[in-house]
């Protein structure tokens, strides 16, 4: 992501755990589940691995299809298989349901098509 020009991942969770630290709240993670790019159980562990110790909530999102990207949507297995994963390492995880994919309408997809529609 482009704002790890700036701050990197090692900075960001040293602001996450001074943020828990502090202020006692849990902190929520979103992470958009890409068909084979980082929807494996080594990615899973990964991930486990970066938020041991930190009171937290992951979200799973499934990635919305987008034409020109080259991006998938992890299978509904996989993505099950991964918060099992998860959660197995203690951590507490929900799976973000899917709307307006049949629309082209679903996160990441309208902003898609507005772009095409400015150039």
């Amino acid at each position: 992501m482009p704002i790890n020009n700036r701050w990197n991942l090692e900075e960001l969770m040293d602001a996450c755990r001074r943020y828990f630290e502090t202020t006692g709240r849990r902190i929520s993670f979103e992470y958009a589940m890409i068909g084979g790019i980082n929807d494996t159980p080594q990615c899973a562990e990964e991930l486990a691995g970066l938020l041991k110790g930190m009171v937290a909530h992951v979200n799973l999102i499934p990635c919305n299809p987008v034409p020109g990207t080259g991006f998938v949507k992890s299978g509904r297995d996989r993505i099950e298989a991964f918060a099992a994963q998860l959660t197995k390492r203690g951590l507490n995880v929900t799976i973000r349901r899917t709307l307006g994919e049949d629309l082209n309408a679903s996160c990441g997809q309208l902003r898609r098509e507005a772009g095409r529609a400015d150039r």
